[in-house]
C-alpha cells in the first residue's frame, strides 16, 4: 500500500527521491505552508481547470511537480506527500498520481451529548486523524449538557464542559486542515436532557405531567424561542455555512397534546412546518443553511416538495436492512430534486466494540448508492446511546474506511470481494497512525465480531451490551429477544473464550499502553455482559456467580474511571457507571427464594 485512501489515478515507477530536510518529518500543516511558500524540490503550479480539491502529482529522482487548482488541492497533495514520507522515512517513490474525491463533502459526526464528552485536546486528535484521511467535514453532536449556552448559563455552571472559546479554536483548528466544523443542535427530538429538567418540562409532548418527555411542542411559541436561543448561543462561533438542525426520531409527532392538529393537518406537513420555520429563522438571522435527519420524512414522499430548497436532507441507517432500503429513498431524494447526504455509522453505540461485519456492508452500500445517485457527501455517524460506554478506539477502522470510500468509492461491490483490500488497508492505516505498526487492527475487528456467537442478532446492538444496561430482573429487549429464551450458557461460554483469545493475542503485541487498557477494559465488559445473560437464564442458580460478579464490577470501575478522565470530560461518565453500579447492587442483594 503506497497512499491512503487509495488514489483514483497511480502509476509507479523504479526510483525515489529524497527531498530537502525540512520537508522531512513535518506534520501536514506544515509541509502545506511550506509548499504554498516554495520548497526546494518541490514545483508547484496551477491549472484551473481542476476540481478544487484535486491534483496531480509527479514524483521523478530530480524532484516533485505539483499541479493544483486552488489551496484545498495543495492542501490534498500535501496529505498524500506527507505520509508517503512518514511510510518511507523521508525518500518518496518515483509516480504518477491524478487524484481527487468521489464525493464533494466526506464528513464524520460525534455524539458528545450522552456521557462521553471529549476534551479540546482529543478533539484535536481526532480532527488530524480525519484530516489525514481526506475528510473534509466534521460535526460535533449536541442535545444538551456539553457547552456553556450563554441563554440558559445555570445549566451548565457546576461542571466542565466545551466553551464558546473552545470552539473557536476547534473551528480555527479545523479550518487550517481545511475541513468544516459544522454546527449541530438538535432541536425537535431528543431533547429529553432539557426537557427532564423543571424549567423546560412544560415546552414537551407527554401524556402525564410525571412523565420526562423527549419531543418539544412545536405548537408552542416557547418552544420556538427556546430553540432559537440554543442557536443564538451555539452558531456564531462556528464559520461554517452549514448547521445540522437534528430533528430525527421525534417519537411525539401526532400524539399527546398535538394529537388533533396533526390529524387534521397531518404529520408530515407538521414536521415540514417546523422544518421550514427553523429553516427560515436560522437563514435569515445567521445566513447558514440546514441539515436535518430524514427519518420523519422518507415515508411521506408527497411532501418531500416542503424541504426547504438549500437544506439537505440526512438518509441515514444503519443496519443491513436499512442500507438495502437506501436505494429506494435515494432514487426518490433525486428524482423530487432533494439535496441529501448518507449516513452510515461506526456501530459502535450498543456494542462496546462496533459490529465490523455488518459496519463494513453499511459503509461501503452507503458510499456506493452516494456515487450512484447523486448524494453530495457521506457523514459517517458515531453515537453515544446508552451513556456512550465505547471508547473511540473502536471507531478508528471504521473512520478510516470511510475516509477511502468517501474520497474513492472503487468499482462497485462485485458480489465476491467485499472490497477486502479496503478493509485491510484501512487497519494497516490504523495500525500505522495509533499502533506503532503492531497489527492491532484486524484483531479489534475480531473481537468486534464477538455477538455473531449469541443466540439472537439484534438491532444496533449486541446481548451482551444491552443486558448489562437493563436491570437484572428484565430479561425482555423489546420485541427482539427475551433472555429466557436464549438457550443455555453455551453461547455465551463461547463469547467469553473467544474474547480472552483474541484479548490474549492483543497482550503480546507492543504498542501505546493507553490504547491497550481501552481495548482491554473493554474485552472485560463484554466478558462482564455476557456472564449478566447467563445470571439472567437462571438467576437462581447463580446466586453465588452473581457475588463474584459484583466484584468484576468494583475491580473494573476504578481502571474505566481512570481511562475516561483523561481523555474525557468527568461530567457524563455518571451514566454508564451509574449502569454498572446498579447491576452490582442488585446482583449483591439476590438472593435465594
Amino acid at each position: 500500500m503506497i497512499l491512503f485512501p487509495q488514489p483514483r489515478v497511480l502509476e509507479c515507477f523504479d526510483g525515489d527521491y529524497t527531498p530537502v530536510s525540512s520537508a522531512v518529518n513535518c506534520d501536514v500543516v506544515s509541509l502545506f505552508q511550506a509548499l504554498r511558500r516554495g520548497l526546494e524540490g518541490f514545483c508547484v503550479t496551477h491549472n484551473a481547470l481542476l476540481g478544487k480539491e484535486e491534483y496531480h502529482l509527479d514524483i521523478s529522482s530530480e524532484g516533485v511537480a505539483i499541479t493544483v487548482s486552488c489551496e484545498e488541492g495543495l492542501f490534498r497533495a500535501a496529505t498524500s506527500l506527507e505520509q508517503m514520507l512518514r511510510r518511507r522515512k523521508g525518500t518518496l517513490p518515483c509516480l504518477h498520481i491524478e487524484d481527487k474525491p468521489d464525493l464533494p463533502r466526506r464528513g464524520y459526526m460525534l455524539d458528545i451529548s450522552r456521557g462521553r464528552k471529549p476534551r479540546v485536546e482529543t478533539i484535536k486528535m481526532m480532527i488530524d486523524f480525519l484530516a489525514a484521511l481526506k475528510y473534509n467535514e466534521f460535526q460535533l453532536y449536541m442535545e444538551g449538557d456539553c457547552f456553556k449556552y450563554a441563554a440558559y448559563p445555570k445549566e451548565t455552571a457546576h461542571f466542565d464542559c466545551l466553551t464558546p472559546d473552545d470552539i473557536r479554536l476547534l473551528d480555527q483548528y479545523c479550518r487550517d486542515r481545511f475541513i468544516d466544523l459544522v454546527p449541530n443542535q438538535n432541536s425537535f427530538g431528543h431533547m429529553y436532557t432539557w426537557l427532564r429538567k423543571p424549567d423546560f418540562h412544560h415546552l414537551g409532548l407527554f401524556e402525564r405531567e410525571d412523565e420526562v418527555p423527549s419531543t418539544l411542542n412545536p405548537l408552542l411559541p416557547e418552544s420556538f424561542e427556546f430553540v432559537c436561543n440554543l442557536y443564538a448561543s451555539l452558531l456564531p462561533h462556528f464559520s461554517s455555512e452549514f448547521v445540522n438542525i437534528g430533528l430525527d426520531e421525534a417519537y411525539g409527532l401526532g400524539r399527546y397534546q398535538i394529537e388533533e392538529y396533526c390529524r387534521k393537518r397531518g404529520k408530515d406537513v407538521v414536521f415540514m412546518e417546523w422544518l421550514n420555520k427553523l429553516n427560515d429563522h436560522i437563514q435569515t438571522t445567521y445566513g447558514k443553511r440546514v441539515m436535518f435527519w430524514a427519518d420523519m420524512i422518507y415515508n411521506y414522499p408527497q411532501s418531500y416538495h416542503m424541504v426547504p430548497k438549500d437544506a439537505i436532507a440526512l438518509e441515514w441507517g444503519y443496519e443491513l436492512i436499512q442500507s438495502q432500503r437506501m436505494t429506494d429513498h435515494c432514487i426518490a431524494y433525486k428524482n423530487a430534486g432533494v439535496r441529501y447526504y448518507v449516513c452510515p455509522s461506526v456501530n459502535t453505540h450498543g456494542s462496546l466494540t462496533s459490529r465490523m461485519d455488518v459496519t463494513t456492508f453499511n459503509i461501503r452500500t452507503s458510499a456506493e448508492l452516494a456515487v450512484q445517485y447523486g448524494a453530495e457527501g457521506l457523514l459517517l455517524t458515531d453515537w453515544g446511546d446508552g451513556g456512550h460506554s465505547q471508547s473511540w478506539v473502536w471507531s478508528m477502522t471504521p473512520i478510516a474506511l470511510s475516509g477511502q470510500y468517501g474520497w474513492n468509492t472503487g468499482k462497485p461491490q462485485d458480489g465476491e470481494s467485499f472490497k477486502a483490500e479496503f478493509i485491510r488497508n484501512a487497519e494497516v492505516f490504523v495500525d500505522e497512525t495509533f499502533f506503532g505498526g503492531a497489527s492491532v487492527s484486524r484483531l479489534m475487528y475480531r473481537m468486534a465480531n464477538y455477538y455473531l456467537l449469541e443466540p439472537e442478532r439484534v438491532h444496533v446492538c449486541t446481548m451482551s451490551a444491552k443486558q448489562l444496561i437493563l436491570p437484572m430482573n428484565e430479561t425482555r429487549y423489546a420485541h427482539l429477544f427475551d433472555m429466557k429464551d436464549s438457550g443455555d450458557d453455551f453461547y455465551f461460554d463461547n463469547v467469553i473464550d473467544y474474547v480472552r483469545r483474541v484479548m490474549a493475542d492483543i497482550e503480546k503485541l507492543s504498542f501505546d499502553k493507553l490504547l491497550k487498557r481501552e481495548i482491554r477494559v473493554t474485552a472485560q465488559l463484554i466478558e462482564l455482559g455476557s456472564e449478566v445473560c447467563k445470571v439472567k437464564l437462571h438467576p437462581q442458580q447463580s446466586i453465588a456467580r452473581a457475588q463474584e460478579l459484583a466484584d468484576m464490577i468494583d475491580r473494573i470501575l476504578p481502571e474505566y474511571t481512570e481511562i475516561w478522565n483523561i481523555r474525557n470530560y468527568e461530567m457524563g461518565i455518571e451514566r454508564f457507571v451509574g449502569q454498572l453500579k446498579a447491576r452490582r447492587d442488585e446482583m449483591r442483594a439476590m438472593k435465594a427464594d
